[in-house]
This record gives C-alpha cells, structure tokens and sequence, in this order.
C-alpha cells in the first residue's frame, strides 16, 4: 500500500483549501486481506504504518516549511496494534503540527485511542468508540489483558493468605506452582512501558499533571475488558476533550466521506494519507481583460484568415 499524497480528490482538496488546514487520515479497512482460504489479516498498528507516517510527514515538511504552525485534521478509524509503533506515530504526529483535531467517525481502539488522545480536540459522534489502553499479550495461546493476569495473582494471593495449604483447591495450587516470578516482572515491565508512552503523549497535548495521572489510572486499569465501549458521553467524563460531531458539521461530513472511501477495500494495511492546502492564483481584473482581449484577438485572426481563404 503506498502511503501518500490523496489522489485527486476535488471536495477534499476544496475544503483542505477553504480551511488553510492540513487533512491526515490512519485509516483501518474493515475488510481483511485474505491469504487463501483460512488465512486472512486485519490492518495493525507496526514498522509499516512507522515508515508510511514518516514518509508523508517528511513530504509534507518539504511541501510547507512553517508545517509545525500549521492546523491538521487527523481522521482516525483503527483497532490498534504494537504499543511502541502507537506511541511513535502519535508522537510524530503531535510534534509536527501546533493543533490538531481528531476526527474519530466510529471507532479508535487500544493504539488508536493513544493516537486520537494527543488531539487539542476529539470530535466524535453518535457511534463513535475509544477504548482502553490495557496491555495485552499471548498467554497460553490467546492474548489476554495484562490486567487480567494481575487480578488472577491477587485473587490467589488472598486465597493464600486465608486458607490453610490443605484447604486449597489443587487447581490453584497448580496455577501458583506455574507462576514464574520473571514472567511476572516482564509483565509488569511492559504495562509501565504502555504508562510511561501515555503520559508523555497526554503531556505533550496539555493535559493538566491531575487529568494525566487520572486518565493513566483509568483507561490503563480500572475497565473491565479491553474491548469495553468508551463513547463520547463516558470519554468526555473522564476528563477528555471530547467534542460533538455538530460542533462543525461540514468538517465531520468531509472526514467521513473520507472514511467511506477505504473501509470497504481488502487490505491488511492502514491508509496513511494526506491533502494539503494550495493556494489558489487570485486572477486580477486587469489580468483578466487581457486573457479576454487575447482570446477576442486570437478568434479574429482565425476569422479573418477563413474570410480571405
């Protein structure tokens, strides 16, 4: 999938213009790509989608070098990916431009949450969904919340605590004999990678020192699932800056036309695409009286010539 400059695209491209602003979509098809018949892939944050947001960030800073005083819309619809390729586009993206609006039409899960919360603003609509940022990993063939593992050592460190060793059922004694204290560190390593990548992105969107520590707490661990709907109601009470889709109703249609246009094609990549405002020649009305009387003496030689023949 190349990863560049919207193709011509007249309504994107008159509104990039009407707006003086730069459009960025991180787009996640919701079709697969599929392999053969039992294989198949959805787009997923990694190195790809890395190079693909350096690729038209440095395009864009070649095109317009006073990019980093300019306003981007950024349209986002992703189910998330690797942390540390979430946390790297976000924080490219959010150092290359003052402002930014997120534009986020239905839904930007796990990774694609940490990309819609480096926004000034995020505007979402009726449908739209953000999710928690628990870690996940493989666990005994499925991936699991880091959460979940956590709660299960508690659960068990209590029952411990309470119970005689010959009162336990040998199902949790089992479980326990196959705790590996290293894995548990790595497990608690990787969920302070995902806070330490979070705080700085909050940081960075000026967040207060309050609303990032409460943010932290909440969506890295206080849900219940990682697939747990956060809308627009719950995300703005949790501190936010959320927006309605009908704080800008032509903005919120142009992005989901925009949207429209790759949630259907078969990829196992994200778009990574850009329009970026040009300006328009103002044609003055004596430069336009000469065009005309040009045009007028071009046809009356034609004319004339036809008259002599």
């Amino acid at each position: 999938m190349i990863n560049a400059e919207e193709e011509a695209d007249d309504e994107l491209q008159e509104f990039a213009n009407k707006r003086n602003v730069v459009l960025l979509a991180f787009i996640g098809s919701y079709v697969a790509r599929r392999y053969n018949p039992a294989t198949s892939a959805m787009a997923t944050m990694n190195i790809i989608d890395e190079f693909g947001v350096e690729t038209i960030l440095t395009d864009l800073k070649k095109k317009i070098p006073s990019l980093k005083d300019k306003k981007a819309f950024l349209l986002v619809n992703s189910t998330g990916g690797n942390v540390s390729s979430a946390y790297k586009t976000a924080k490219a993206i959010r150092e290359s431009f003052k402002d930014i609006t997120v534009f986020v039409p239905h839904y930007a899960l796990s990774g694609g949450t940490m990309l819609a919360l480096i926004g000034n603003r995020i505007r979402m609509g009726m449908m739209s969904q953000l999710s928690p940022l628990d870690v996940q990993l493989y666990y005994n063939n499925q991936q699991v919340s880091v959460n979940s593992l956590f709660r299960a050592k508690q659960t068990l460190d209590e029952e411990f605590q309470t119970k005689k060793p010959e009162e336990i059922p040998y199902p949790d004694k089992h479980l326990v004999e196959s705790l590996d204290p290293i894995i548990l560190q790595e497990w608690g390593g990787i969920q302070r990678e995902g806070t330490i990548y979070l705080k700085e992105l909050l940081e960075k969107s000026e967040y207060s020192k309050e609303l990032v520590d409460s943010l932290i707490d909440k969506l890295v661990f206080q849900f219940p699932t990682h697939g747990y709907v956060i809308h627009r109601d719950h995300a703005k009470e949790l501190g936010m800056k959320v927006e309605f889709d009908d704080e800008d109703d032509e903005a919120w249609r142009q992005m989901r036309y925009w949207l429209s246009k790759y949630i259907v094609q078969q990829t196992d990549r994200h778009f990574i695409r850009y329009v970026m405002p040009k300006k328009i020649k103002k044609v003055s009305k004596k430069q336009t009286s000469k065009k005309t009387r040009s045009k007028v003496q071009k046809i009356n030689t034609k004319t004339l010539k036809k008259a002599k023949k």
